[in-house]
């Protein structure tokens, strides 16, 4: 299946941007900050990593879409509280997807 517009556009504004920051600094720069540009890129990086986890756990696209918004909820939510902001996504977001995911226990 070709690439989708957004997608293609995604890769080219990451590829003119130069280099990428690292995840810590982009967790820091939208704790401190509230910088959604930061947090977007934090989806945009890891997003298909945490779905494709949801998946697998549910089993159910929808299911596992709702998993990964309330994964990256977590996230917002939490990230000045992180012990390591270098470590996107926290294992615990991960296990979280498998513990939100619906018909787990």
């Amino acid at each position: 299946m070709p690439p989708t517009a957004p997608t293609t556009f995604r890769y080219l504004r990451r590829r003119l941007a130069g280099p990428a920051a690292p995840d810590g600094d982009l967790v820091r720069r939208f704790a401190d900050r509230r910088d959604e540009a930061a947090f977007a890129e934090l989806v945009d990086r890891h997003g298909p990593m945490v779905l494709g986890v949801a998946r697998r756990a549910a089993g159910d696209f929808q299911a596992a879409e709702d998993v990964a918004q309330a994964t990256f909820l977590a996230l917002a939510r939490r990230a000045g509280r992180l012990r390591r902001p270098d470590a996107v996504p926290p294992v615990g977001a991960l296990r979280s997807a498998e513990r939100w995911t619906p018909g787990r226990d």
